[in-house]
């Protein structure tokens, strides 16, 4: 009966905490709504491939919401969330006042950082940061159980599938830290962690490149990445030299319009009347003409050079996208995106969804939390400047910190050179330097307490 009762009143906690970590969908009184939104709900309906959206999110919304309702996936999020917080904390601090130190971090983060904006939209994005702190929760766990790898493996695989910039993301992160993962002597059981890592990576990759060859799109991961990287080539400054040169020799539909092109990436793939929706054959057309110029950007050396000055210049300003609310600042009522799939599948939340605040036009206080987060930002860049200055990190915090550093900057440079500079693919992963500092923060507050051993939920 004691555990029975234990059971529910953790399960009671951790439903109130992921609630709080949703309070702006709660506040907008359904899911936030972002352009691309539409095109997910559109995929849950018909589970095929597209080629500019990964299958993972919209399989995850139908496997919760059953096409019923969108508020699970959010719930879902919400509570993957604060588990992970939670386990984190246990890992880094122990069980000493664990349940109050994570509250305090879910309240924290929520109204402190990013995080619940993202949490609250329907969109993938906040999977970057589920997978990240999945990540730090296999490495940072002492003594960890068969069934918590297994857990944290799921997340991983599931999370992995919802974006394809995850799949890099994870590789890189990997290599960049698999030396120190399998040497330091933080980490207990290094090799059966790196593979509890790397299992879901391979079988993300084979899923996703078996769905498409299941609808006869070809064993590939991306059916769109020669247009996309083309499109930030172009946003770049750097296709239209490429173009100067190389359209007397080698005839492309770009050259019709070599003088007048699109100056952003959006002109390219999404603009009626740009390249990619004009070409005759779509996508799939698009894709395949814009082979050899991704092809000679990576592997000619006049143009490599081009690109990899370019990259850096990316990588670097994506490093400082730090706006939140980047797309939901809009209203999605009828004729945009999300509003046809809303009415032809979720049409028993069509009003709740036309009445929201999000709906009813500049109302929500994005503005307000736009400077919160400058302002916490600011602080815990303080706060981690002082600890690795003083060098009062403990080693555990020590390898969280590179582990988050790791994820922040593999992630500004595959968005950055792959797809483009914008705010929403780099802010998703911002609240990983706020929850750095709190935990120092509790840790600084606890001298002389070690972390004990972990306490499982």
């Amino acid at each position: 009966m004691r555990n029975l009762s234990s059971v529910l009143a953790q399960g009671f906690y951790f439903l109130i905490t992921s609630l709080i970590i949703i309070a702006p969908a709660l506040y907008n009184r359904y899911p936030l709504m972002y352009f691309d939104s539409g095109a997910y709900m559109e995929m849950a309906n018909i589970l095929e491939p597209s080629f500019h959206r990964a299958m993972g999110y919209p399989l995850l919304m139908k496997m919760s919401g059953l096409l019923v309702s969108n508020w699970p996936i959010i719930i879902v999020q919400g509570l993957l969330l604060s588990v992970l917080l939670y386990r984190i904390i246990l890992s880094v601090l122990g069980a000493e006042r664990s349940y109050l130190r994570h509250f305090t971090t879910v309240c924290l983060l929520s109204f402190g950082s990013a995080m619940s904006w993202y949490a609250a939209q329907l969109m993938p994005d906040i999977f970057t940061l589920i997978i990240t702190l999945a990540c730090a929760a296999v490495v940072l766990e002492k003594h960890i159980s068969v069934r918590w790898l297994s857990i944290y493996a799921t997340i991983i695989f599931f999370g992995l599938l919802t974006h394809l910039s995850h799949i890099p993301l994870l590789l890189l992160i990997l290599i960049g830290m698999g030396f120190l993962l399998w040497k330091s002597p933080v980490v207990l059981d290094g090799r059966k962690k790196l593979v509890t890592l790397s299992a879901p990576l391979i079988l993300a990759i084979l899923f996703t490149c078996s769905f498409n060859a299941y609808h006869g799109m070809g064993f590939r991961l991306s059916l769109a990445s020669n247009a996309f990287i083309t499109a930030n080539l172009g946003e770049m400054g750097i296709l239209k030299m490429y173009l100067d040169e190389n359209c007397d020799s080698q005839p492309m539909s770009l050259c019709d319009i070599k003088d007048d092109l699109p100056k952003e990436t959006y002109g390219y793939l999404w603009d009626p009347e740009g390249p990619v929706q004009q070409h005759p054959d779509g996508w799939a057309g698009a894709n395949e003409e814009f082979k050899p110029i991704v092809r000679d950007f990576f592997f000619n050396v006049r143009y490599s050079k081009w690109f990899l000055f370019s990259s850096v210049k990316a990588t670097m300003k994506q490093l400082f996208q730090i706006e939140i609310g980047s797309g939901i600042q809009y209203a999605y009522g009828e004729g945009t995106p999300p509003f046809w799939p809303m009415r032809d599948h979720f049409k028993q939340e069509l009003n709740e969804y036309l009445i929201s605040v999000q709906n009813k036009g500049d109302l929500l206080p994005i503005s307000f939390f736009k400077y919160v987060n400058y302002i916490t930002l600011f602080l815990a860049i303080l706060i981690i400047g002082r600890a690795v200055v003083t060098r009062s990190l403990s080693p555990e915090l020590g390898l969280l910190l590179i582990l988050f550093l790791s994820a922040y900057f593999f992630n500004a440079a595959i968005t950055g050179v792959l797809a483009n500079v914008y705010e929403r693919l780099q802010c998703r992963l911002l609240p990983l330097v706020q929850l750095t500092a709190i935990l120092i923060w509790f840790q600084s507050s606890t001298k002389g307490i070690q972390p004990s051993k972990n306490q499982e939920l």
